[in-house]
């Protein structure tokens, strides 16, 4: 049967760009084609004991209207779950200690989450040295800008948190663009950050700060995963899952997808599969596209979900919403999050459950370890920042072996020379490979190739 698009990969992206196909352009005649035995990709969630446990993100940022757009769409409005107040302490590791980070420029001069030094270096970024010219690591632009001290923690900190990445090979263009375009608009981040401030009180919206990026961390009630599920449902039979795509050609009346003892022939396609995947599906079609794809590196990723009984379980509380380890801790892990207290009904009433992430591009082997040597590196260093040792109830792990896309330096341009063959090939490419790995990006993007998509056909 011939379909007027298929859709190649049903994670998020996947998902949500056969969506918005019908949802934006009334174009329904869609399948979409998913190579594993369920749909949603790392977006997956599980509900075991009385707990809500997320294989892939956390929840999403609620100031992207696409993806609240989508959820209500979806049948999700009602099920919307926001952060707690409580939780809006977030902390990071300097010198083997847990430093809460103020929400405050002030009180950032103030606090001790960097040294007086470092601190001072901030006041003379709005002098820093212009922009080079040429493609800049994110490290090398917060050394530039706001002074090494800050680039190796507080910069380097954020990074883990984003990509699991190392801030000195991931380009500031592609993983933070708009802290580019800060920089090329007001030729200071302070002068930007000032202008943001005045037009956020305007409207009353936030405009982030020290702590973090505007929004708050949003989820589901029954966790991220009801939103792949919800679009599933709403798919149906356009939905054909045990599904893989290893190639594809063309003729003169579109496409012919090739499967396992299968063809599927449709007249536009989207490939929302990971870029190494993509490369093989497109190697007859599109080999211009192969070596870029292939050129986009991922970093290895170890989620670790410990429940503890008893909100003491440490001798002492565990509140707020979590804390990230800069490079220059050497700890051997990323960073942990407070489930139980940024979405309190993740976990049994008087537990903590807390989910610790290893690896990234840091520390790659670590996706080797046993079950028994993560258990032990992860309470290990819980035990050195909460002060006490304690024992989770349950434990849970995941591993992601190809967890997160690394934008390294040159990536825009491996991105602009992929789409550019698999566009003059009539095929579009979306996805977290790309420009974008958060289900923002992923929901954002996948709207914006579903209307190229229908432009194609106009």
């Amino acid at each position: 049967m011939k379909h007027r698009v298929a859709v190649i990969g049903g994670g998020i992206a996947g998902l949500a760009a056969a969506f918005w196909l019908e949802h934006d352009h009334g174009i329904s005649d869609v399948i979409v084609l998913e190579a594993s035995d369920r749909p949603g990709g790392k977006m997956w969630s599980v509900s075991a004991d009385g707990h809500i446990l997320e294989w892939g993100p956390q929840g999403f940022l609620d100031n992207a209207p696409d993806t609240l757009e989508l959820a209500e769409a979806a049948g999700l409005g009602a099920h919307l779950i926001r952060a707690s107040d409580t939780s809006s302490d977030r902390f990071i590791v300097r010198k083997g200690r847990l430093r809460r980070i103020p929400l405050s420029p002030l009180a950032f001069m103030a606090s001790n989450v960097l040294g007086l030094g470092a601190r001072l270096r901030l006041l003379g970024e709005p002098f820093a040295r212009k922009h080079p010219g040429r493609d800049e690591s994110v490290f090398d632009f917060a050394r530039r800008r706001i002074g090494e001290g800050a680039a190796r923690i507080l910069v380097d900190a954020m990074v883990t948190g984003v990509y699991a990445g190392d801030s000195r090979q991931l380009s500031l263009a592609a993983t933070f663009p708009k802290m580019a375009a800060m920089e090329a608009e007001y030729g200071s981040l302070t002068r930007a950050m000032i202008a943001k401030a005045r037009a956020a009180r305007r409207t009353g919206a936030s405009s982030g700060g020290p702590s973090g990026p505007g929004g708050t961390l949003t989820t589901f009630r029954e966790g991220m995963g009801a939103l792949p599920k919800a679009i599933a449902a709403h798919l149906g039979e356009r939905l054909a899952l045990k599904a893989p795509i290893r190639s594809m050609s063309r003729r003169d009346d579109g496409f012919v997808l090739h499967g396992e003892g299968a063809k599927i022939t449709a007249d536009a396609v989207i490939v929302a599969t990971p870029a190494y995947a993509a490369a093989a599906i497109l190697a007859e079609l599109a080999p211009a596209a192969v070596e870029p794809l292939r050129a986009i590196p991922t970093a290895p990723v170890t989620v670790v979900m410990d429940s503890y009984e008893g909100i003491m379980a440490f001798g002492r509380p565990v509140s707020g919403f979590g804390f990230l380890v800069p490079g220059t801790e050497p700890l051997g892990i990323l960073g942990c999050l407070y489930c139980h207290d940024i979405f309190p009904g993740q976990a049994p009433p008087d537990h903590l459950l807390l989910r610790t992430m290893l690896g990234g591009a840091r520390d790659p082997g670590s996706i080797n370890l046993d079950d028994e040597a993560i258990r032990t590196r992860t309470g290990t260093v819980l035990a050195q920042l909460f002060g006490r040792a304690a024992t989770p109830a349950r434990t849970w792990i995941v591993r992601h072996p190809r967890g997160i896309a690394q934008y390294t330096i040159g990536h825009l341009e491996r991105v602009s020379a992929a789409t550019a063959a698999a566009r003059a090939a009539g095929v579009f490419l979306t996805g977290s490979f790309y420009r974008g790995v958060s289900t923002n990006d992923c929901i954002r993007q996948a709207r914006e190739t579903a209307a190229q998509v229908a432009a194609s056909f106009a």
